[in-house]
């Protein structure tokens, strides 16, 4: 299958209705679990300048990199702090790259410097020597694959293969968002009950992503569609989907509808890129 990036527009005030650090903790932790299950690889959350919180464009951040964080990484990447609290409580998101053992060559490591020396951290029992010199940067978690050399195990940066989640990015206002979009030369996409039912789009959907390689997936506020969200001129751009046709509940939660959507995009993706 070729290729696609998905990348997804979530608003802070997803947490700003929540009250308590616990309950916006597994909301952000379910949040991330809908993203990585469908392989995204942007979760762009922007704050909502009516609903939001900067507070809570802040936590939101911090919380889904902290998940992001292969565990054998969390203790040395991710200290401890307030935001953190309860962070216990989030479900483990398994993609490829957290899943490892010991003997694992290709993993992910936190650079350190120590002298004039690059070194790993990698959840072995020391660190590693790291042979590699470009683009390196001291604090930052990369791609390594590990080899033996006179006894002596030693690190190399060296891409990953397979899905290692998705990169955070942090907005600050659904403007910036939408700009950022429509640069993208990729499909944007509205989720609204009030847009155009996905199965009579169908076809049409696929003639407009067959030659597509991105997707910006935008979803609205718990208290505002985008329609309330977006100025006038935006009504008319885009697809705007009602992905969850026939629903019998008054309002879908934002998490709710993530896996839904991009569930259904996933069918669609399929149809057309799989031979």
């Amino acid at each position: 299958m070729q290729k696609i990036r998905l990348s997804v527009y979530v608003p802070d005030s997803v947490l700003s209705e929540r009250t308590g650090l616990m309950s916006k903790t597994e909301k952000a932790g379910l949040v991330a679990r809908a993203a990585a299950i469908f392989g995204v690889e942007e979760l762009n959350i922007y704050h909502d300048d009516v609903h939001g919180k900067h507070e809570d464009l802040e936590l939101f951040y911090s919380l889904l990199r902290y998940i992001l964080t292969p565990p054998y990484l969390r203790k040395a990447a991710m200290p401890l702090k307030e935001d953190f609290k309860y962070v216990g409580m989030l479900p483990p998101i398994n993609i490829p790259s957290h899943v490892t053992t010991k003997s694992e060559e290709l993993r992910f490591g936190l650079v350190i410097v120590k002298g004039d020396k690059f070194y790993v951290e990698t959840g072995l029992e020391e660190p590693v020597e790291l042979k590699s010199k470009e683009n390196i940067e001291k604090g930052k978690i990369i791609s390594i694959k590990l080899y033996k050399e006179r006894g002596k195990i030693y690190a190399i940066k060296h891409p990953f293969p397979e899905y290692s989640g998705f990169e955070v990015i942090k907005l600050f206002n659904i403007k910036q968002a939408l700009d950022k979009a429509f640069q993208s030369n990729g499909s944007v996409i509205f989720t609204s009950k009030e847009g155009k039912p996905i199965s009579s789009e169908w076809e049409n959907l696929k003639k407009e992503f067959k030659d597509k390689r991105r997707f910006e997936i935008f979803f609205g506020s718990p208290k505002r569609g985008l329609e309330e969200m977006l100025e006038d001129k935006y009504k008319n751009t885009g697809f705007w989907l009602n992905m969850i046709e026939g629903q019998k509940v008054k309002t879908v939660r934002t998490e709710e509808a993530m896996f839904i959507c991009l569930g259904q995009l996933n069918t669609l993706i399929r149809q057309i890129y799989t031979p």
